[in-house]
């Protein structure tokens, strides 16, 4: 009898102990199903490489690493000498192909009254044929010598426009407010074209890139507006607006398997743009979590 008991109470308590495992499977697979669907982005910011368009001397470098510059500040500039001696013979090369072409013009405009003069002798038959054949051929070799001389004359100024155009490159300018985050070069330092001398950052121009899957990014459009959270500041909640959706595939977030049979799950890169508003700065490279549960509607 003792052992009967024995045994009903084994079973009783294996019984809760199975009812017990099962609410707790239940209450994991619950708490599983209302985590938050979060993706991890990260901050990027514009930056500008400002490069040497033409080789030379550094002659003058302004700024300095941290500084902040307005649109049109003076970032560098290089040696002039060389390029104001071109643009000395660019312009005798000008000037001279010029009274080659006047030369040339005014020829066959003489040429021009004669051979009308000519056609009306020839037309009463006071000059022979050869006469006005001879005349006819001067004047088609003057019409040609006055078309070679207009594309010397051409040519000669698309020379000078290019010496004018590497002599106003020999100083660059800002091309918007930022932040001067790298001097590469020095004064004195010679550089060759499209060497990047000065690199411009501007944070107010700040955005997240976030890789969404694609169960996920055909829920998102353009001007909803996304919560965003950082490490670097937990307390604070930024806001974020979504500026494209990128309709090409970006990499694998999950291989399939051939014991699986599934197949690959692809991402899209997401930009959410930040409002520029937030006294907080988030740095480039910082990661930030976009929380996709929390997406606004579109503005």
């Amino acid at each position: 009898m003792l052992n009967k008991k024995r045994i009903l109470l084994t079973l009783l308590v294996a019984g809760c102990l199975a009812a017990s495992g099962c609410a707790a499977n239940e209450e994991e697979a619950t708490l599983a199903t209302v985590e938050p669907n979060i993706v991890t982005g990260t901050v990027e910011c514009k930056e500008v490489y400002i490069r040497a368009k033409i080789p030379g001397y550094l002659m003058e470098i302004p700024v300095e690493e941290g500084q902040e510059i307005a649109k049109g500040d003076l970032l560098f500039s290089s040696d002039q000498r060389d390029i104001l001696v071109k643009q000395t013979q660019a312009t005798g090369t000008v000037n001279a192909a010029k009274a080659v072409k006047e030369k040339a013009e005014a020829n066959v405009a003489l040429l021009e009254g004669e051979y009308a003069k000519y056609q009306e002798l020839f037309e009463m038959e006071a000059i022979a044929q050869d006469t006005m054949d001879k005349l006819t051929t001067q004047l088609d070799a003057a019409r040609l010598d006055v078309q070679a001389a207009t594309s010397q004359y051409e040519a000669a100024q698309g020379v000078v426009a290019e010496v004018n155009l590497n002599l106003s490159q020999t100083a660059q300018y800002a091309p918007c407010n930022g932040t001067v985050t790298m001097v590469s070069s020095s004064v004195g330092e010679l550089v060759g074209s499209g060497t990047t001398i000065i690199t411009l950052t501007d944070y107010d121009d700040r955005w997240i890139n976030a890789n969404v899957d694609e169960y996920e990014v055909g829920k998102l459009k353009i001007g909803q507006t996304v919560p965003l959270t950082s490490k670097t500041y937990p307390d604070t909640v930024f806001s974020g607006t979504i500026v494209n959706v990128s309709k090409n595939p970006d990499f694998a977030i999950k291989k399939s398997t051939n014991e699986l049979n599934d197949q690959d799950v692809v991402t899209y890169k997401v930009k959410i743009a930040l409002s520029g508003e937030e006294d907080i700065m988030l740095y480039p490279g910082m990661l930030v979590s976009v929380n996709l549960d929390e997406v606004g509607e579109a503005q």
